[in-house]
């Protein structure tokens, strides 16, 4: 789609008379989505030319067939926009927003979608809405090129570190909301056939699962405990930053629920700075020995394409307690505590998805997740905190993005400058029951995640999410940094509509 808002874009301002010599008519040849074609600043071009990878294909010359490389009916044919399969929009016909930024082309000029009024901005000022390097002049009603001359990326090709587990909170962080109040989205249940996976609670029976220190130096390790469609795991994956604490970690499930107690110690020391365990609730595909219930949509529906994926709702309804030693703590970073505020641990509650490449043939079958020995093969990670601690946040303040007000609850962003394949959202005001639309932060992220530098002034674009990644699973649990305490799930629904 870049490539076409970039050919389309300045196909448009030539024909409003812009001179070609604004752009770099030597220029490389950017192709940002890799779909063979790309932009040297005057025509559509090949980016491989010369190469070995050369595939001996060139775009088409002017006048040559339409190339439609995202597949949404309009393409290029080395000169101007074209249809498909239809003839190209007639003059002075109505605005067509192929991207949904609000602006269009009518077949001779830019336009504004609907009739809506112009932009008001400062003279000279150069708009980009969606991030594609060009924007709109609302003082010369043009097309514009932003920063003025050549071709800009903006992260989307950037690979990311990656990161071997659950370590991905920083031990510093607030949110710096000086950049901006960001922007609104709501995600509608588009209607069809709902499937339900609810947590099964065992009546009549207590099953629980407990690890200690002792258990982890005698490598006695338990089990999970399986509830219908969801795995139940202790995963206090970083237990050795509890140093020699006796600490102890539990998970249960009854007819009363489902959840876990933990006693990680008062902290104080160095050892606070680093997240211990996730007990968490698994939906779907974590690993190749955590497989909940079956892919098929009666079951979990998961792993699943991007593209293919239902409109995924969640309901629930948590209870929590933090009764560990109190201490006075340092607050300042998160604005929702007083500086000095008395708490009993440190946890969030944090629900989150892993994302992993299809295989060879653009399938999502559980082979295609891989991970274990404290790696993965993720290609990106989303996790949404309805609860945070006083101290811990996501990332630092400079990995802040701007907040958002999503289905209507108001969230901070962090993107990771260390980690370019996550993105958290935080939530203003704690939830412990409710709706949540995960579809909702899907769509934010693919929309926005690898572009919030040139949206929001941010500092860490991520890398942007592909159509044909996996979604691997959706987990709930709690980062545990210190403190005693329970969580117990009253209730946790997935609900998926095709």
């Amino acid at each position: 789609m870049t490539v076409l808002i970039r050919a389309t874009l300045a196909a448009m301002l030539l024909a409003i008379g812009w001179s070609p010599t604004s752009f770099a008519q030597t220029g490389a040849c950017i192709d940002t989505d890799g779909d063979g074609y790309g932009w040297n600043g005057v025509s559509t071009c090949d980016p491989n030319a010369g190469s070995a990878s050369d595939s001996g294909s060139s775009p088409t010359s002017s006048g040559g067939a339409c190339v439609d490389s995202d597949g949404d009916g309009y393409g290029w044919n080395g000169v101007a926009t074209c249809s498909v399969d239809a003839p190209a929009p007639a003059a002075d016909s109505s605005c067509i927003d192929t991207d949904g930024d609000g602006f269009g082309w009518n077949g001779v000029s830019t336009c504004l979608v609907g009739g809506s009024s112009t932009p008001t901005q400062s003279s000279g000022e150069c708009v980009d809405s969606d991030g594609d390097g060009y924007g709109w002049n609302a003082t010369t009603l043009t097309s514009c090129l932003v920063s003025g001359s050549g071709l800009q990326n903006d992260g989307d090709n950037l690979t990311g570190s990656g990161s071997a587990d659950m370590g991905n909170s920083d031990s510093s962080g607030g949110a710096d909301n000086s950049n901006g109040n960001g922007g609104n989205l709501d995600t509608s249940n588009p209607g069809g056939t709902t499937y339900t996976s609810t947590f099964t609670p065992i009546s009549g029976v207590t099953a629980d699962q407990c690890l200690t220190r002792q258990d982890t130096i005698d490598r006695n390790y338990p089990g999970a405990i399986t509830a219908g469609d969801f795995i139940l795991s202790i995963n206090a994956w970083n237990f050795g930053a509890a140093g020699n604490y006796n600490w102890e970690q539990c998970i249960f499930a009854n007819g009363g629920g489902l959840g876990w107690t933990y006693d990680w110690g008062a902290g104080g020391g160095s050892g606070d700075f680093f997240v211990r365990s996730y007990p968490e609730l698994i939906f779907g595909v974590k690993s190749g020995g955590e497989i909940s219930g079956s892919s098929a949509r009666e079951g979990t529906g998961l792993p699943e394409r991007i593209d293919r994926l239902p409109f995924i709702s969640i309901d629930y309804d948590f209870s929590s307690n933090e009764n560990g030693p109190a201490r006075a703590v340092d607050a300042s970073s998160n604005p929702r505590f007083p500086n000095g505020t008395t708490i009993f641990g440190e946890r969030n509650i944090a629900i989150e998805s892993f994302f992993h490449p299809s295989d060879a043939n653009g399938n999502c079958p559980a082979s295609v997740v891989q991970r274990g020995n404290g790696q993965s093969n993720h290609t990106y990670e989303i996790m949404v905190w309805i609860d945070s601690g006083a101290e811990r946040l996501p990332a630092g303040p400079n990995d802040f993005v701007t907040t958002v007000t999503l289905d209507g609850a108001s969230y901070n962003v962090y993107t990771k400058d260390n980690d370019r394949k996550y993105i958290a959202f935080v939530r203003t005001s704690p939830s412990l029951s409710g709706t949540l639309n995960w579809s909702t932060f899907i769509n934010w992220t693919s929309a926005n995640a690898h572009r919030v530098s040139s949206l929001y002034g941010a500092n860490t674009n991520s890398v942007q999410l592909q159509d044909t990644w996996c979604l691997a699973n959706i987990l709930v649990g709690n980062e545990i940094w210190w403190g005693e305490g329970d969580f117990t799930i009253n209730q946790w629904q997935i609900n998926r509509t095709y």
